[in-house]
């Protein structure tokens, strides 16, 4: 059973200008003509056969779901449903559907097979529900685009039972689309998983954390199986596989302003695919995989992520075709403490049983690989960074073979406190104005929404349209700034 925790909901981050360049698209929110702009849901005197007026509501969600058309906001009230949301018509750009709580209300949806179901409609907004318990995946998308899933839960999908888990938000052939400030944990699958062509998608400022398969060990917080969408500011934990993966078909994808840590951890479950700590300690094995990993895939940017402490190498490219350039740019990241110990169930440490290094780059990928201005540390000796077959120990005798991160720095990043999670960044860290803002990817805005500021305190060395970008998710605020940018 994973630990409490209670979801810190971030404002919507404000990337007009890396959206467009992107060419993502937003939607914008209009009045259609012809319809009443608000059908209600739940309460007193409610019934299905009326016409879901304020005065006469419907009693489910699934009933306004099919009579909702472009331009109408659908309000609940407060209470927990059984239904499945399968909404019957489309929204437009300027006039969605949207799906939201009444003002105040807490509404849930709890046991049916989806929470919500959009398949074959699109322009359709759906914010503010909790969806638990579901017996298959909590939000299930199909070939939509212009969809908004925003401030949602999604929890306990599924079972972890072979032919029975679930993913927290499946997401299959959804292009053009938005999917930011949801919390999606304890799922018997994958948190966020993308697939089947799903493309020119944003993933922002989500917290993925806790799934489990629990019999495999497979489940990734974010899962990008579709290619070019932007991956930006989420927060991914304690999941059973990787925080965040792209794996065949997940190329081009942008991969920025990311947390990802502690994706370990140790159960007594004989898992397959899970390595057991050496003998003599608690018979199970250690879960967890890479912060963010990369396979067989090609054309992405991982930039100004914030990684730590996960089971295996921090930052991972493998599995690229031998002599297929990858075109990969990994750059103004922070990789720290990655596969240096993991739990052997017993109340103590082991070395880790996968691969190793805060950044790991395989044989054959190293092809068109630009690897710079990350900065990197152990806290214990070990294994700093790979590069094809090779492993090195310090950053400065991977410079000097690979030719590779002739900015990088070696060195503690002086967060605030990584026991609790907090990544931000004390005065007189190294990462603090030292950046390359032009780094493909790099937004204007770090992971929590605020600006890039300069900080008084510390020279410029960072290149680009800024010289004073900070590595890593989050942006120094000096004292003197933090009233008017917090």
């Amino acid at each position: 059973m994973a630990p409490p925790h209670t979801p810190a909901r971030r404002a919507v981050l404000a990337l007009s200008t890396l959206v467009a360049g992107l060419g993502l698209a937003v939607s914008s929110v209009g009045a259609a003509a012809g319809a009443a702009a608000y059908l209600y849901v739940g309460g007193g005197g409610c019934s299905d056969t009326g016409a879901g007026t304020a005065a006469v509501p419907f009693c489910t969600i699934a009933k306004a779901a099919k009579v909702a058309v472009a331009g109408q906001t659908v309000l609940v009230s407060s209470g927990t449903y059984t239904d499945e949301v399968f909404p019957w018509h489309s929204g437009t750009a300027g006039s969605p559907i949207i799906f939201q709580p009444a003002a105040g209300a807490v509404v849930t949806i709890a046991g049916a097979k989806h929470g919500f179901t959009i398949s074959n409609q699109s322009w359709i907004t759906v914010s503010g529900f909790t969806v638990r318990d579901t017996t298959s995946n909590a939000f299930y998308v199909f070939n939509a685009t212009g969809v908004r899933l925003s401030n949602n839960t999604a929890r306990g999908s599924g079972s972890p039972v072979a032919g029975a888990t679930a993913y927290g938000m499946y997401l299959n052939s959804m292009t053009g689309s938005v999917v930011t400030g949801n919390l999606v944990t304890d799922n018997s699958a994958s948190g966020i998983y993308l697939t089947n062509g799903s493309t020119g998608n944003q993933i922002t400022g989500n917290e993925s954390s806790w799934n489990a398969y629990g019999y495999v060990r497979n489940a990734v917080g974010i899962d990008l199986r579709a290619p070019g969408n932007l991956v930006s500011g989420n927060r991914v934990h304690d999941n059973e596989d990787s925080g965040i993966q792209s794996y065949p078909g997940g190329d081009r994808n942008t991969i920025v302003d990311n947390v990802s840590y502690h994706n370990k951890g140790f159960t007594t479950a004989a898992l397959t695919n899970c390595s057991a700590p050496p003998t003599g300690n608690t018979a199970g094995c250690i879960t967890g995989d890479h912060g963010i990993d990369d396979f067989g895939v090609t054309g992405s940017s991982v930039v100004g992520n914030t990684v730590y402490d996960n089971v295996a190498a921090g930052i991972n490219l493998e599995g690229v075709a031998s002599g297929t350039p990858s075109g990969f740019t990994f750059a103004d990241n922070i990789s720290v403490d990655n596969a240096a110990s993991c739990p052997n169930g017993a109340g103590g440490t082991v070395k880790c049983p996968r691969t190793r290094g805060d950044i790991r780059v395989d044989a054959t990928s190293q092809l068109g690989t630009r690897l710079d201005y990350d900065l990197v540390n152990l806290s214990v000796s070990g294994t700093m960074m790979v590069w094809g077959s090779t492993s090195y120990t310090s950053l400065a005798a991977f410079q000097a073979a690979s030719g590779q991160e002739s900015h990088a720095r070696q060195a503690d990043p002086r967060w605030n406190g990584p026991a609790q999670a907090d990544f931000s960044l004390r005065a007189g860290s190294p990462a603090i104005d030292s950046a390359d803002s032009s780094a493909p990817g790099q937004p204007a805005l770090d992971a929590a929404g605020r600006p890039r500021v300069d900080d008084p305190s510390t020279p410029n060395s960072g290149i680009g349209v800024r010289s004073y970008d900070d590595r890593g998710a989050f942006e120094y605020q000096p004292p003197t700034t933090r009233g008017a940018t917090s």
